[in-house]
């Protein structure tokens, strides 16, 4: 039972209730039929002025009619930051908006994600987005084995995280946590967010992209106060490998940041 993962990276709009789509259209893989089983989002603040929240919905429609039911109006809750009080107000992390869905859909079915923000904002949000899908619906369980692999860097191009390599005994790997966090000095207007990118000679993961567990909203540089911290859960996946077998993780975030972006990825397995 196969699990895969898709992800797009955008930029929102400025005005009240603008709808912008996120990155590009998403094409599946050949194959299928193909179950839907997680749709998410995640909208961080470039602005550092204050008194302007983000948030809204994020939208699914199908483009090809190849989906099953159709998920119009497909409306989600895409939650962002309230206003800041101040223009130093601390970075502030963001979590992942993700939420269980059970869709139909054919090898290359096309579908779209957008946002459609609540609020006006001066300068647009960074966003990002994404489905979560196999042959079947992964039933979540209790975690056996654990892994993981660290590093940081400030280039918006794609960063080597590390390679993990299984266990003998592993059979699949039952979930899937990535963590991005901003440990180095803030610098103005640098919201991040990040997504991850599995690949391996001995297993077939491809197309394996999955979003971290949180993003950061952009400070002015001289951030005060303490950011509040956040709840890490795994996302569920039924991917069967090989004992031994080497998965190689890797990192794209949206833009570049002067200090470092730190990203750990771990892999459950059993």
């Amino acid at each position: 039972m196969p699990t895969f993962g898709l992800a797009v990276t955008g930029t929102g709009g400025t005005t009240a209730l603008a709808q912008t789509q996120i990155g590009s259209d998403i094409t599946l893989p050949a194959g299928g039929p193909w179950t839907i089983f997680g749709l998410w989002g995640m909208v961080a603040k470039v602005t550092t002025i204050p008194d302007q929240g983000t948030g809204g919905s994020l939208l699914i429609r199908s483009l090809s009619g190849d989906i099953s039911p159709d998920p119009a109006p497909g409306a989600y809750p895409m939650i962002g930051a309230p206003i800041s009080q101040a223009a130093n107000g601390a970075i502030s992390p963001m979590p992942l908006n993700i939420w269980p869905m059970n869709l139909s859909a054919s090898g290359k079915a096309t579908l779209r994600l957008d946002y459609l923000q609540q609020l006006a904002i001066t300068t647009a949000s960074a966003t990002a987005g994404g489905i979560i899908f196999g042959d079947a619906i992964p039933t979540p369980g209790p975690l056996t084995f654990c892994d993981g692999v660290r590093s940081s860097f400030a280039s918006a191009a794609e960063q080597s995280i590390g390679t993990i390599t299984l266990a003998e005994k592993a059979t699949r790997i039952v979930g899937i946590l990535a963590d991005l966090n901003k440990g180095d000095a803030a610098t103005a207007a640098e919201a991040i967010l990040a997504t991850i990118r599995l690949d391996s000679a001995d297993v077939k993961l491809p197309p394996a992209q999955y979003p971290c567990n949180r993003c950061f909203n952009a400070s002015d540089g001289t951030a005060a106060g303490a950011p509040p911290g956040d709840k890490s859960s795994f996302i569920p996946v039924d991917i069967p490998v090989l004992g031994g077998a080497r998965i190689n993780v890797f990192a794209t975030t949206t833009q570049s940041v002067t200090g470092n972006a730190d990203v750990q990825v771990y892999l459950a397995y059993e």
